[in-house]
Order: C-alpha cells, then sequence, then structure tokens
C-alpha cells in the first residue's frame, strides 16, 4: 500500500496547480451571472467549470417542470458544462435538453454527447439524432461512450467510429472528442495505446473516480498517469460509486444501496469529502447527476468551498472508504453491459 499510497500523494501534488490555479481562484463571470470555478480541458486550452450536470437523469425527474428547475438552477449557481448521451432514456435525455436548454442558453454553456455505435455509419447517424435531438448546430464534445474492453475498442476502430468521430471534427459538426467508459481500465489503456501510435489526438476521457476506485481495478492508479501525460481533459464520473456508497435517506435517488456491504452511513464520511477528493486530482469537470435543484445547489457549494486537500487528510479518507471496495459496490467493473 506505501507504493499506492506515494503514488496517490504524487499525483494530488500535480493536481495542486490545477484545483488551486488563479484560473480556479478567480471570479468569472458571463451574460448569465458569475461561473463556477473553472478548469482547462487538456490540450485544448479551454476553460469549462468544474462542474458538469449529468444528462442521464435528465428525463428521470418527477416532471418535466423539475427537469427545467434543475437546468435553471444549474445556470444560476453557475454551472456552464452539461452531458448526455444518445443512450440515455432511449433519446429522451437528448430531447429535454433541446426544449429546455439550447433554445436558452446553447451559445454560453459546453456541450457534450455520446455514441454507442459500433461502426462508421452508425456513429454519423446518431451524431445527426443528436444535433437534432438537442437543437443546435454543433457539439461541443463528442465521446466515443462506454469502450468495454481491448477487444471493444480495436474492433470500433476497425469499423470505422474514430475515421467517423475525425471526419465530423473536420466538418465542424463537433469541436472536441474524446472516449468514456467504466468497465475496465484495459480499456481505456488500449485506446490510449492506439491514439499514440497516431498522428492526430483526441481531447478528453472520462472515467469512474471516487474513494473506493484506488482500492480496486482502479482507473485513478491504472489510467490517470497516461492521461496526465498526454495532457487529455479528464471527466470524472461515479464519484459516489452511481450512489451506492449513499444512504437511502441522503442520496435522493432511486439507485439502491448496496445490500451486505453498508452505506457512507456506517462511516462519517460525506458526500462533500467525495467530491474534495475527486476535485483534488487533477481533473477538469466532476459530472454529477442531481434529481432535484437542492443536490444541484449542494453540489455547487462544494466546488465553490473547495480549497484543496492535504495529504494526512487524503489517506484519512482513503482509508475509510477501503473496506467498501470491490465489484458488489463498484458493480459496473467487470461487467458486461
Amino acid at each position: 500500500m506505501t507504493d499506492r499510497r506515494t503514488f496517490l500523494r504524487t499525483l494530488a501534488a500535480s493536481a495542486a496547480t490545477t484545483s488551486l490555479s488563479a484560473q480556479d481562484a478567480q471570479t468569472t463571470s458571463d451574460k448569465l451571472g458569475q461561473r463556477l470555478p473553472t478548469r482547462v480541458i487538456g490540450k485544448t486550452k479551454e476553460a469549462i467549470t468544474a462542474l458538469t450536470i449529468g444528462g442521464s437523469h435528465a428525463e428521470k425527474c418527477e416532471s418535466e417542470k423539475v427537469s427545467q428547475e434543475i437546468i435553471e438552477t444549474a445556470i444560476e449557481v453557475g454551472i456552464r458544462s452539461f452531458d448526455n448521451a444518445r443512450l440515455y432514456g432511449g433519446g429522451n435525455a437528448e430531447v429535454v435538453y433541446g426544449k429546455l436548454l439550447t433554445p436558452k442558453y446553447r451559445d454560453h454553456i459546453y456541450l457534450t454527447t455520446k455514441t454507442l455505435a459500433k461502426d462508421g455509419a452508425s456513429a454519423r447517424k446518431e451524431l445527426e439524432t443528436s444535433l437534432r435531438n438537442m437543437k443546435t448546430d454543433r457539439i461541443d464534445l463528442w465521446q466515443i461512450h462506454s469502450i468495454t474492453s481491448a477487444t471493444d475498442v480495436d474492433s470500433r476502430w476497425n469499423n470505422g467510429v474514430i475515421d467517423e468521430f475525425l471526419k465530423a471534427r473536420e466538418e465542424g459538426l463537433v469541436r472536441h472528442l474524446g472516449f468514456t467508459g467504466h468497465r475496465s481500465p484495459s480499456a481505456h489503456l488500449r485506446m490510449i495505446e492506439r491514439l499514440r501510435g497516431e498522428k492526430f489526438t483526441f481531447d478528453t476521457c472520462l472515467m469512474p473516480m471516487n474513494l473506493v476506485d484506488p482500492h480496486y481495478d482502479s482507473f485513478i492508479v491504472q489510467v490517470l498517469p497516461k492521461l496526465i501525460e498526454d495532457d487529455y481533459g479528464i471527466f470524472a464520473m461515479k464519484t459516489l460509486a452511481h450512489g451506492n456508497m449513499l444512504a437511502a435517506e441522503t442520496s435522493g435517488h432511486d439507485t439502491p444501496t448496496v445490500e451486505g456491504i453498508g452505506t457512507i452511513a456506517d462511516t462519517d464520511l460525506t458526500v462533500a469529502d467525495m467530491h474534495r477528493y475527486v476535485y483534488s486530482l487533477p481533473i477538469c469537470s466532476l459530472i454529477s447527476g442531481c434529481l432535484k435543484p437542492t443536490e444541484v445547489k449542494a453540489n455547487a457549494r462544494i466546488l465553490k468551498e473547495f480549497k484543496g486537500l492535504d495529504n494526512e487528510t487524503r489517506d484519512q479518507l482513503l482509508a475509510q472508504a477501503k473496506p467498501f471496495a470491490g465489484n458488489t459496490m463498484e458493480y459496473y467493473k467487470g461487467k458486461p453491459i
């Protein structure tokens, strides 16, 4: 564990200039008001708010009125980055954005989506549908969604998905390109390896990053160093292990707690602790799905109050989370989709 702890401290040190930079600390604003702290998306050198609203929850709210309240609250508290995917809600999550988000705020936000397409023609069709659903002529970040293995990466590559992504960027339909996944670090490592052999680059990577990840088949330990080397913009997801570290009365989510291994209620860990740990790493933005406006406000407050983590506090948080590690808590690792 000593080597891993040393490694995590090294990562934290590298993150210090990211999380506490003048850019993060300064007050920035636009025509909509004051923005939350921003971070740079790797080699793009473009800054976005360090908190992103997750799109998978866009159509899960109890009503369209609540969905609209979440979007308006996000804008009000200074969030300017919004995630989505063709998969979410069978496409309805993108429709929600096209109705409630982009008509008013498109010129002020960083808008993302993803495709599960396994071949180039399908990827193009999904992109055209995403543009139509979200009522926009461009996507800021288009991502290869949920790579699961090295074989999956090679298959999508060989069947023209990468070619279609590059073509879309050249045509101006998308600005930045990325890839995502939550099943296995080996898939991410394969994608990085293949991209390193090309004359073109991708801009971003989205992966699970949380307090339990470093203790089990870790994206943070295995993948993050290589992403840093290649100057990717790193997006964090599943910061609460898809809600599984939350007690039912705390979460506000429909995701059930994991039977037999306890929850955050069995420790003094808080949601703020979980977010602060991830903000202490060199990410550009943390993606959080919210079902209530109060959750948006609470998450924004955590970011606004974040001032970094010292090594002692970080080690304490990781030690408290260690008993929860494994593929029961992080059920999404190592299982087929």
